[in-house]
């Protein structure tokens, strides 16, 4: 069963994600800042019990999932956690490529993304 980080400063979302793919058979942790989430991925690689994926708002206070993302690629106990950026607004191209560039899979927050997400992360599994 795959371990899932959903780092997100919506609480609600954070509830509604988790509770719809722990339904699907994942277990999944919260972090309501990227501060916390680079909390928890210490936490999990010290207990040898690494993250599979990372599911990451980008837009976020303090460290924002740009900058968080950045911190989790340049580590190299980290650096191959696959990785979905989800935004919540009509994602740029820009914002698009750069989740491409840094090996990220992209997911906008809207409509029936719910439904999307649980074989976007079966996708990234099997990769």
């Amino acid at each position: 069963m795959a371990k899932i980080l959903l780092v997100d400063d919506d609480a609600v979302m954070r509830q509604v994600v988790g509770h719809t793919l722990e339904g699907q058979g994942y277990r999944c942790e919260h972090a309501p800042s990227g501060h916390e989430g680079l909390v928890k991925l210490c936490e999990a690689t010290a207990a040898g019990e690494p993250f599979d994926c990372i599911l990451l708002d980008i837009a976020m206070p303090e460290i924002n999932g740009w900058q968080f993302l950045e911190a989790v690629k340049s580590n190299p106990l980290w650096c191959g956690t696959k990785v979905v950026v989800l935004t919540g607004y009509a994602g740029s191209a820009r914002d698009v490529a750069r989740a491409s560039a840094m090996d990220c899979l992209h997911c906008e927050k809207r409509g029936r993304f719910l439904d999307l997400l649980g074989p976007l992360v079966e996708r990234l599994m099997t990769a």
